[in-house]
């Protein structure tokens, strides 16, 4: 009592084009309903997931600062020099 060969074709067919449907369908207002939900949810407005994030981030935060010195500017201005730099590194926390 199964099904021959060209009921699983029609029946592939059939499925194939209602799942083309809904996802033809489901494309633009799945795309609304996600930028809907980022737009609330990025304001900075207290019981927003961004605020609570912003507020306290749940770990450290540590920030790294290198400063170059250039050692010989007149040099590479005048006669295209290569840089000679020093180099420096800061960490705040």
């Amino acid at each position: 009592m199964g099904c021959d060969r060209n009921c699983g074709l029609i029946a592939g067919a059939v499925i194939g084009a209602v799942l083309a449907v809904f996802g033809g369908i489901l494309m633009p207002v799945g795309d609304l309903l996600i930028q809907k939900t980022i737009k609330k949810q990025v304001v900075l407005e207290e019981g927003t997931i961004a605020f609570k994030n912003w507020v306290k981030t749940g770990t450290e935060v540590y920030r790294q600062f290198w400063i170059f010195d250039v050692q010989n500017p007149q040099e590479v201005m005048m006669n295209s020099s290569n840089i000679q730099v020093k180099q420096t590194c800061s960490e705040v926390k």
